[in-house]
């Protein structure tokens, strides 16, 4: 995999990585940073599909089509490996245990859009906060990212907003409703987690 890479591509905060239906020439792997995948819709209205952290693959979709079907934007300065499309497409194929790994990576992005989709159709906005909360946390974790408290977590209440369907001041209620509680707070950035058992409850 590191003689595929043909370089590192480095994005500063709130920069469009890939736009929908453009050619896609490179995978891009998040070595470092934070970044979103999204679409947008007439009148500037956004729906955020899923946040990406260092080690996830901006596409999967990419070894197989040439053009996404959703926009990639960078959430905070992102620093990324890039491999040349159809060489990166070749070594997974002749490679059984990184096909393994790529098809994980999918069936675990399907599963996640069907909580999402649950989220948006069933779940109340204190129960869809705090689990894309729980989500996030549960995956730096997996991936050896800092979670002491308190811990870098760059969302904002418009990504939380934009992500399960609400409004921003929806969102900045709900995150209050948090703070009172004892719960979580989230703060410029910075998230700190007070009662890690009623999060995991909801």
């Amino acid at each position: 995999m590191e003689g595929l890479r043909t370089g590192h591509r480095h994005f500063p905060a709130k920069r469009t990585i890939y736009r929908e239906g453009e050619i896609a020439p490179e995978m891009l792997i998040i070595f470092d940073g934070w970044a979103f995948r999204f679409k947008l819709l007439a009148g500037g209205r956004r729906q955020i599909l899923s946040f990406l952290l260092p080690g996830d693959p901006i596409s999967l979709p990419l070894l197989s089509n040439d053009r996404l079907s959703f926009s990639v934007q960078s959430l905070t300065s992102v620093t990324a490996c890039s491999f040349e499309r159809g060489s990166f497409a070749d070594f997974v194929a002749e490679h059984p245990a990184v096909a393994r790994q790529a098809h994980a990576s999918c069936y675990a992005a399907a599963s996640a859009a069907d909580e999402r989709l649950t989220d948006l159709g069933r779940r109340s906005a204190y129960e869809r906060v705090g689990r894309l909360i729980l989500e996030l946390v549960t995956r730096m974790e997996a991936k050896g990212l800092p979670t002491g408290n308190p811990m870098l977590f760059p969302l904002g209440q418009t990504h939380i907003a934009d992500a399960l369907g609400l409004t921003s001041i929806h969102a900045g209620r709900v995150l209050r409703r948090f703070r009172r509680e004892g719960i979580l707070s989230l703060h410029r950035g910075r998230l700190e987690i007070m009662d890690c058992a009623a999060l995991r409850r909801l």
